[in-house]
């Protein structure tokens, strides 16, 4: 913006806007404090910016802990954005090509504070086949989208969602216990894709693969689910893994990221 248009600027305006850049994947949750000195502004500034943008609905305030996170509301002004973001445009062909190979559902999600929201989906052609979740928020430790952003968050985001967040035993199969979920991520990590075994669905089981960008960050992933009774481990084994694996790499590869300068390739592309 040239100087002399610099009447037109409204700085309150620029400064909630701040506010929300703030937020990120790595770091979801913001209390009044850490706002002011991440964004050099004094307390009462930063209380009046979040107590306006709670009111428009962009923001909301866990009570117990007093930290702020978006909304789905904030997502909801992007969707334009999305719907033409590279990662969207380039995946959504790629999903197409997997559900052809696989003939189960795919789906292509991010994380939104402590879930995982699905952004679009591509239909199964199976007379028995799944809804879509499009438009639809889970919880992010029992979906394998999710287990994908937690396996690659650092130590320290990954330890304050364990401490913060409440592991509902959904089905038999959710792993409700935070120390066996640690280790349970780790394991994600290093095998380079997720598998929710009936997790948050009993009857249901989805494998989901990592989307990264052109500097190594996780922005989104991708899954495929199905039916129990058509989802065998050899089935899994033999066809959903790899080719889950191979559509991750192929967006990534897309959108800039180098497999051979990373450390997070599928091991079964290795």
């Amino acid at each position: 913006m040239t100087v002399q248009n610099d009447r037109y600027v409204v700085p309150s305006v620029v400064r909630a806007l701040r506010v929300l850049e703030a937020f990120s994947v790595k770091k979801n949750t913001y209390t009044n404090s850490e706002l002011s000195r991440k964004l050099d502004l004094n307390k009462s500034t930063v209380t009046r910016l979040l107590y306006s943008l709670e009111k428009a609905g962009f923001i909301k305030r866990n009570k117990d802990t007093g930290a702020y996170a978006l909304t789905c509301k904030a997502y909801q002004i992007g969707r334009v954005y999305i719907k033409q973001a590279d990662y969207h445009r380039i995946s959504m062909p790629v999903l197409e090509q997997l559900t052809a190979r696989c003939r189960e559902a795919s789906h292509l999600g991010i994380l939104d504070d402590t879930q995982v929201f699905y952004l679009d989906w591509i239909e199964s052609d199976q007379p028995v086949s799944l809804a879509s979740l499009s438009g639809k928020k889970l919880p992010a430790y029992c979906t394998g989208v999710g287990k994908n952003f937690l396996a690659h968050m650092d130590e320290e985001t990954r330890s304050a969602y364990l401490q913060e967040t409440e592991l509902i035993q959904h089905t038999i199969h959710t792993i409700a216990d935070s120390e066996r979920l640690e280790r349970h991520l780790e394991q994600v990590k290093e095998q380079g894709y997720a598998i929710d075994y009936g997790e948050f669905q009993q009857d249901v089981i989805s494998v989901s693969g990592p989307i990264f960008d052109y500097s190594g960050s996780m922005i989104a992933g991708i899954s495929v689910a199905g039916p129990t009774f058509r989802m065998s481990d050899t089935v899994l084994e033999n066809l959903i893994i790899p080719e889950v694996a191979k559509a991750a790499v192929e967006i990534s590869r897309q959108l800039g990221w180098d497999l051979q300068h990373q450390a997070i390739t599928p091991n079964i592309l290795v």
